[in-house]
């Protein structure tokens, strides 16, 4: 059985949802509820990139970066914009 609070969260939420107005507001939520949690799409212009990517990483032309590159390199913007 739900706890009280956790049905008055949901009460709330649901008289929220009647007071939208905008389609598009409507239209996402919808999409966030009925969402499969296990499947993503990627768009066309993503898996291209992906295997624009892969390529060159299995052709050699890109050989790619250790974890610790990745991360070294993040740190270093992370503290050039601090």
């Amino acid at each position: 059985m739900q706890s009280t609070q956790l049905q008055i969260e949901k009460l709330n939420l649901i008289e929220k949802i009647i007071h939208i107005e905008d389609e598009n507001l409507i239209k996402y939520l919808n999409a966030i509820l009925l969402e499969d949690k296990n499947e993503y799409q990627l768009s066309e212009e993503q898996i291209n990139i992906i295997q624009e990517s892969r390529s060159k990483y299995l052709s050699g032309e890109d050989k790619g970066k250790t974890w610790d590159e990745v991360k070294s390199s993040l740190l270093k913007k992370r503290d050039e914009r601090i």
